[in-house]
């Protein structure tokens, strides 16, 4: 099966992304990730999977749904330029209660320093900023879906 049209189910996606299927179902229903306007059985798409992943780490990783949700909002496009163009996108933001997010993506790490400099020069109230290497995160995925038998060839050899 070609890469980009792998469907997955919600069970799939919990196994794959690490996270429990009530979990998963639940975020789905909340709209933390864009899945279009469907509604009941739903087959995920690679990019949704991705989506899906973004998300689970993030929230998992700060504990902030808000912060996830806002670096989840981009998954699609980064998942697009790490593919087509071997980008090395970086999402930076921060989030704090009674305050607008701040966020910003950043390309190559090198630029992640420089970025937080200037979010951080500019006044960004913020408590704590975290950074998000979809690159990484993909690498990670596309190792548990090796690991779990699925026909995927990576279409990016140097992700």
């Amino acid at each position: 099966m070609e890469f980009a049209n792998q469907r997955f189910t919600v069970s799939e996606v919990a196994s794959l992304t690490e996270t429990n299927l009530n979990t998963v179902q639940s975020w789905r229903r909340k709209g933390f990730f864009d899945l279009g306007a469907s509604e009941g059985w739903h087959r995920f798409t690679l990019s949704e999977l991705f989506s899906v992943a973004v998300f689970a780490e993030v929230s998992g990783g700060t504990g902030n749904q808000d912060v996830a949700s806002s670096a989840c909002s981009f998954a699609v496009q980064m998942l697009a330029e790490i593919i087509e163009s071997n980008a090395a996108p970086y999402f930076v933001g921060a989030s704090r209660k009674g305050s607008d997010p701040v966020m910003e993506i950043a390309y190559g790490s090198l630029n992640v320093g420089a970025t937080l400099g200037k979010l951080i020069s500019e006044g960004a109230d913020a408590g704590a900023y975290i950074v998000v290497d979809y690159s990484a995160i993909f690498s990670r995925l596309l190792k548990r879906l090796h690991a779990g038998g699925y026909a995927m060839e990576n279409p990016n050899s140097n992700v």
